[in-house]
């Protein structure tokens, strides 16, 4: 009995902790499109700099490992350091040839502290004796309350269709509780390279 109550908290605890890391992705496609796009550029919509370049070299470094043409803003135009204009966009797909536009965006931050418990279970219940009325003196504290921040981050990235200028893919990535800001971003681009991967709308480049 007792090792089955172990058993049972340590399984929920660890389906706990890799239930807090998962991203949900919703898909909506707002303009009907034939197009099949090779060449993509990915702007992080960010004034922060650094911000951006990690955002769009792992989204660009996960779509390219999956065989598709991908262009980063950083390495575009490396001397451009603040928030790309819409005119400054259509600029650089007319030069560079570009056939469509990925755009992230921070959407919503949420944060909230709830209560949590720290991870030590009640051994051996069954034997003791009145267990109900020696609750305080037996038990009390043997799980320490907290109130721990919960924080659930949405990024929106759109797919443009370069030469339409219009929005045919949309995705909204939610995660929560991410351990680190790395395995947002990890976890994040990875969800979001899916779903652009199975949108139909990119074609892989020619070997």
């Amino acid at each position: 009995m007792t090792i089955l109550i172990r058993v049972c908290y340590v399984l929920s605890a660890v389906l706990f902790m890799a239930g807090c890391s998962t991203v949900s992705v919703y898909k909506t496609k707002p303009n009907p499109s034939s197009a099949k796009l090779e060449r993509i550029l990915i702007i992080a919509m960010t004034n922060d700099y650094d911000t951006r370049s990690t955002w769009e070299q792992e989204l660009s470094f996960r779509l390219r490992k999956m065989g598709y043409r991908m262009f980063s803003s950083v390495n575009v135009d490396k001397e451009k350091k603040d928030l790309f204009t819409r005119e400054e966009i259509i600029e650089l797909i007319d030069e560079k040839n570009i056939h469509g536009v990925i755009t992230m965006r921070l959407k919503d931050l949420k944060t909230e502290e709830k209560y949590a418990t720290s991870d030590r279970y009640i051994s051996d219940l069954y034997n003791q004796h009145n267990y109900f009325f020696n609750y305080v003196d037996t038990y009390y504290n043997v799980f320490t309350w907290s109130y721990q921040p919960q924080q659930t981050v949405v990024i929106e990235a759109n797919l443009f269709d370069g030469n339409e200028k219009s929005l045919i893919y949309q995705i909204d990535a939610t995660m929560k509780n991410a351990d680190s800001e790395e395995e947002r971003v990890g976890e994040m681009t990875k969800s979001i390279a899916k779903a652009m991967a199975s949108s139909g709308f990119l074609k892989k480049k020619d070997i």
